[in-house]
């Protein structure tokens, strides 16, 4: 293994020093950066011509500062200094700068001293420390080392930059230290740990979270683009921001009119007064630019564009990019474009949205993406009443998008449920790794509309995924994340919860005032899986409102269930408003959370809505069983979030990382650097079997052969009863279609069996193989694919026919926990038959779930792993054996959530 890797490295030395001449610059190592104070940056390889603005980042740092870097005053940089700190091999020299506008603010670099270890150093701006910058700059650097085969950092630090030792002490890396002739000597693998990995993830939330709070938090608007029409864009942000009763500074940029409305106009936006903390830009697309480098003049932070536009060519989404791109690289951050604004009820109050009122104030918050489903929300929001403490809508998200809302809600002690209408997700990984944490204490309920994936709204710039939309939906659901249908039913939920908070068990009580009407509901609670543990469907159809009352009273009181959904048909002459409010003061009472199923004539049921919709201590009312029924499933699904993901991910101590990684290395240095697009590298029975070895899976022993005699000889090695195998794909596992002759006794048979072979699948030109005979068991079969959007993804199901046209297949995204392995195995409806059925013995789950947690490690390691299949894993009493597999390698994408911060959607280039 030793002598291998050398001589890889050999080859790799080689090659750099044959072209060594003009480095290959690594694009896919840009990134922009969200900072700690909210803002952002673009992160980039440096490049020779950044000379001058490196020597002008030199001279604007302190004198105590360079100290701290070159232990030494050093005003200025030679020219020879120059050279070298821009002239790099992005190999085994590797620098980055960060920028804001065209100024250089951090630099951080690695130099490799040994084949498997680099010395890292960094130097930020003085006026941008305190940001983030160096643990962000720690982050990519050992991405990209780890990319090289770099897999330790050392740094020389003298004692009194306590500032950089606690960028290292802090990073969740293993750190060792030693004070070695007046110099602080610190040493640490780069390998991500789960801790280095919570570390980061909690740096990534402060910072999102802080731009998310500049941005709906600002002490002063400027709108850009108000005209005199009133149904103009900035007309209509102009009314609602005076609706709101927002109490900051509003600055108006007009052109043909020196005041509106009571306030002064400014011709341009550099006239305008004091500072800016939000600009609103209602221009066309094409003037949206040139406004964004005026606002970057007068220091504005954040930017909303509600125009529209920016999709409806290729020209228009290279201007969105571009857009994004100039905005990152001043530090701002945007929303939109196509965004319908943002708002916020109670005692900050502030509507900067094209909504045509403010709503009711309550514990909910919504987010939307294109205009049309964004004002759907609003809108239904508005008719049922449901109290709103935040919306934004989030438009094309070039920039800002839904993962960032969260990252805020999450810290906001008013938000009590969630709701999101996704048409889109740029990074689904990261979504679940925040919706996972999230929903530990606030449910998080979301629509994702059907054909989402293959009809994106325009401009939505999005990686396409593979996979089929119940892959999502299951990950999804293994978050936390409680998934609807439609508006109506995202709305049904988010205001039940937001009304009446989570049900604290599973238990249902059905009460109804007519026997067909409680036969609905039952019907419909079945449908839905909901636990049915009390029913009265004998209530008195009388006008007297105390019956309900009573019967409501004797269900909810005693302890005995969670939940209570109620049929009513209205016998008219009652006051049923007053029937609901009793119960609801009950319900209160009894810790019981109320859904009203009511059957009326139209004009009485929107008079109860209408009531409903003006007093929050109502509970929700709806027309038919399925509705009321449904909204109650899914305020279950979110109090009874699955745990099974929220445990520490299973670790394995025999496998060897090294030589897999090792392999793959090898075997894709033969593609060239860089490798052709689409270039992938099939790998062999003999390659397979050493790479699922590292990960401690062993491989049933299969011989190839070339003949009959060969065939025997190995036979004879391997061990008679033997199986005769076809290595046609279509025919490798096909029993039926003779391609796989089982139980093979002896020599003679084996002969017969070839012969027999040959001439049934003479059409067939895949030579045969041998194989010893497996212990009887379930056969299963474990796929892992490096999907474009999802990254790493784990499915399982049954092997056969029948379960892949019915598309029983359970989908999960590793690391696994020990309990998410074994949830992944129970969820196939066919994955029954491992229990034991018609008396059979049950089969191995356990070993099952130890195969899926090791899968999923090799599959988090190894991004080049394109594709791999265990394909059939024979699950036996005791143990497991994988049969054959299948796999391919292909060079790594960049992972939209990987071991380093970068802001989703392009980089500002």
């Amino acid at each position: 293994m030793v002598e291998r890797r050398e001589g890889l490295r050999s080859r790799r030395r080689r090659a750099r020093d044959e072209d060594a001449d003009e480095p290959t610059y690594p694009a896919h190592w840009e990134a922009d950066i969200a900072l700690r104070d909210g803002s952002a940056a673009h992160l980039r390889p440096i490049l020779p011509t950044d000379a001058e603005a490196l020597q002008d980042f030199h001279q604007r740092q302190s004198e105590h500062s360079r100290y701290l870097r070159f232990f030494a005053p050093m005003p200025k940089l030679s020219r020879r200094d120059l050279e070298r700190f821009t002239h790099v091999d992005h190999h085994d020299r590797v620098a980055f700068v960060v920028l804001l506008g065209t100024d250089i603010v951090a630099v951080g670099r690695y130099d490799r001293t040994e084949p498997d270890s680099a010395e890292v150093a960094f130097n930020v701006s003085d006026s941008r420390q305190g940001t983030g910058l160096a643990s962000v700059l720690l982050e990519h650097l050992a991405a990209a080392a780890r990319e090289r085969g770099i897999n330790r950092f050392t740094a020389e630090v003298l004692p009194q930059n306590t500032k950089m030792i606690k960028v290292f002490t802090e990073t969740g890396f293993d750190i060792e230290r030693m004070y070695d002739d007046g110099v602080v000597m610190v040493s640490f693998r780069i390998d991500p740990t789960a801790r280095s990995l919570a570390v980061m993830a909690e740096r990534e939330h402060r910072a999102e979270s802080q731009a998310m709070e500049r941005l709906l938090h600002p002490g002063s608007v400027l709108l850009i683009g108000v005209s005199s029409r009133a149904d103009s864009a900035g007309g209509r942000f102009l009314t609602a921001l005076e609706s709101s009763g927002y109490e900051g500074t509003v600055h108006l940029i007009s052109r043909d009119a020196l005041e509106l409305r009571g306030h002064r106009t400014w011709a341009k936006v550099s006239d305008a007064p004091g500072t800016v903390d939000l600009a609103v830009i209602a221009l066309r697309p094409e003037a949206c630019l040139a406004a964004i480098e005026e606002c970057a003049e007068i220091g504005v932070r954040s930017i909303v564009i509600p125009t529209e536009g920016f999709s409806d060519s290729d020209r228009g989404r290279r201007l969105q990019r571009e857009l994004v791109a100039r905005a990152r690289r001043h530090g701002m951050r945007l929303l939109g474009p196509g965004s319908l604004g943002f708002l916020r009820t109670g005692e900050d109050a502030i509507g900067l949205s094209l909504a045509p009122r403010m709503p009711r104030p309550g514990p909910v918050a919504l987010a939307g993406q294109s205009s049309a489903l964004s004002a759907m929300l609003l809108a239904g929001a508005d008719s049922r009443g449901t109290g709103i403490h935040e919306f934004v809508g989030v438009g094309n998200r070039a920039d800002v998008s839904l993962n960032d809302t969260l990252q805020h809600w999450e810290d906001d002690e008013n938000v009590r449920v969630i709701g999101l209408a996704l048409e889109s997700m740029g990074n689904p990984r990261k979504f679940t790794r925040i919706a996972r944490r999230l929903t530990r204490s606030t449910p998080l309920i979301v629509l994702r509309p059907p054909g989402s994936e293959s009809h994106l709204p325009p401009g939505h710039d999005v990686r396409t995924t593979t996979l089929p939309r119940r892959a999502l939906d299951q990950v999804l659901e293994s978050a936390g994340v409680v998934q609807t249908g439609g508006v109506d039913h995202l709305l049904d939920v988010v205001d039940a919860i937001g009304r009446q908070g989570l049900p604290l068990g599973r238990r249902v009580g059905l009460l109804s005032n007519t026997a067909a009407l409680g036969a609905s509901l039952r019907g419909a609670a079945g449908q839905a899986g909901l636990e049915v543990v009390a029913e009265n469907r004998s209530v008195p159809l009388s006008p007297d409102p105390r019956l309900i009352q009573r019967a409501f009273t004797s269900m909810a009181a005693l302890g005995a269930v969670d939940m209570v959904i109620a049929g009513v048909i209205d016998p008219q002459s009652a006051d049923v408003v007053e029937v609901l409010r009793q119960m609801s003061i009950v319900a209160r009472h009894s810790e019981v959370v109320l859904l009203v199923c009511l059957v009326t004539t139209d004009d009485r049921f929107h008079e109860v809505r209408r009531a409903v919709r003006e007093d929050d201590s109502l509970p929700p009312v709806h027309a038919t069983p399925f509705s009321v029924v449904r909204a109650g499933a899914g305020m279950l699904g979110a109090a009874l979030r699955p745990e099974a993901d929220d445990d520490e991910p299973a670790q394995r101590e025999d496998l060897d990382r090294a030589a897999a990684r090792d392999l793959v290395e090898e075997l894709l240095a033969d593609l060239g650097e860089p490798a052709p697009a689409g270039a992938s590298v099939e790998l062999t029975l003999e390659q397979i079997t050493a790479l699922l070895d590292a990960y401690g899976i062993e491989l049933l022993t299969t011989r190839r052969f070339r003949d009959v005699e060969e065939a025997l000889e190995q036979a004879a090695a391997i061990g008679y009863p033997v199986a005769l195998k076809s290595t046609d794909p279509v025919l490798r596992h096909r029993a039926d279609l003779g391609g796989v002759r089982l139980g093979i006794p002896d020599a003679v048979q084996l002969r017969h069996a070839i012969e027999g072979m040959r001439r049934d699948l003479s059409y067939s030109s895949a030579p045969l193989e041998v194989q010893a005979m497996a212990p009887a068991g379930v056969p299963m079969v474990v796929r892992s694919v490096e999907d474009p959007s999802l990254g790493p993804v784990l499915s399982l199901s049954v092997a056969g026919d029948a379960t892949d046209l019915l598309d029983d297949i359970a989908y999960a995204i590793p690391p696994f926990s020990e309990r998410a392995a074994s949830r992944l195995v129970d969820t196939p409806a066919t994955s029954v038959k491992l229990r034991g059925t018609r008396g059979l013995p049950p089969a191995d789950r356990a070993a099952l779930a130890d195969l899926v947690v090791r899968i999923g490690l090799l599959a988090e390691d190894l991004p080049e792993v394109a594709s791999l299949e265990l394909y059939p894993v024979l699950v036996a009493q005791h143990g497991t054996t994988v049969v054959g597999a299948r796999a391919t390698l292909a060079p790594p994408p960049n992972r939209t959530d990987g071991a380093r911060r970068a802001l989703s959607g392009p980089p500002g280039a």
